[in-house]
Formats: C-alpha cells, structure tokens, sequence
C-alpha cells in the first residue's frame, strides 16, 4: 500500500509512564523518548502516573490539547499492570495491528506477555507499550514511522 507523504506533521506529545517506583527523575524510559521525538521537532511534555486507573485515564482527559499519548508501563501481566485495561474503557476503538508489529519487531519472546496495543478516541493516539528502555526503542521507531500517518486519517472527512 502505497501513501503519499505530504509535510510532516509537527504533534504535540504526552509521554505518560505508568509505574510504582519511577519517579521525574528515575524515568529513564520516558525521558528517552522525550529526547527522541523533540529531536524531530514534535512538543513533548512527559508526565509519571502510578498503577492506578483514575491516574491512568486522568493523564488523557487532563491532557486533551495533545494528539499523541504515549504510556509506558503497566502492560505486562502483573496484577498492577492495569494500562491497558484503564484505557479499554474510554477507548473509541483498538488498532491491535501496533500490538502485533510491536511484538514481531522486539525479537524478544518476553516481548509476547506484553499487552502493547493502540486505542483512539477523539481523533487522539493512545499507546501503551512496556516500560523498559528496550522496548522503547523499539516503539519509538515504529510510532514515530505511523503517528503522523495515522493523524492524517484521523482528521480527513
């Protein structure tokens, strides 16, 4: 399938990580991307929310003037990684085709217990992908190859 690539798209971005333990400081992960989508000119503002659902589904409605979420963390299988499951609830639909490029380019079958998935809902990208520094890399290079596409479909009548 063939798109045509017109100018690209400058998003504003929220990276929200998703966890516990980490802190501003501690995030790693989270401050990884920030670096890397800013290197392509893209606001990003990064943010850290525990395991909590009202957290979880706060940071997008706090947050509406974004285009892009980004959470990271909380889509294993431990029993605090409730991401995923917060974000089904509100979502409009779930593009489950990110979660399987997600987990066939990792080359990790660790990678496999992760629930990585994208949902929409109101024109807006949520990701959730795991929290590692890894995985990021990995989501990175593939969000940042589909975010804008995928914004221009969002917003065409």
């Amino acid at each position: 399938m063939v798109h045509s690539e017109g100018p690209e798209r400058k998003l504003k971005i929220l990276i929200v990580t998703v966890s516990t333990s980490r802190t501003d400081e501690t995030d790693v992960s989270g401050d990884n991307l920030r670096q890397e989508f800013a290197k392509n000119s893209h606001s990003v503002e990064r943010i850290v929310c525990k395991d909590d659902e009202e957290q979880i589904v706060n940071a997008f409605y706090s947050n509406l003037d974004h285009d892009v979420f980004i959470y990271v963390g909380g889509t294993g299988p431990s029993r605090r990684d409730v991401t995923v499951h917060s974000l089904s609830k509100i979502a409009e639909r779930e593009m489950v085709g990110f979660g399987e490029l997600f987990r066939s380019e990792s080359h990790e079958r660790f990678a496999y217990l992760s629930n990585s998935t994208l949902f929409i809902k109101d024109r807006k990208q949520l990701y959730c992908i795991p929290g590692s520094p890894d995985a990021t890399r990995v989501a990175f290079s593939i969000i940042n190859s589909i975010m804008g596409h995928l914004y221009e479909e969002l917003y065409k009548e």
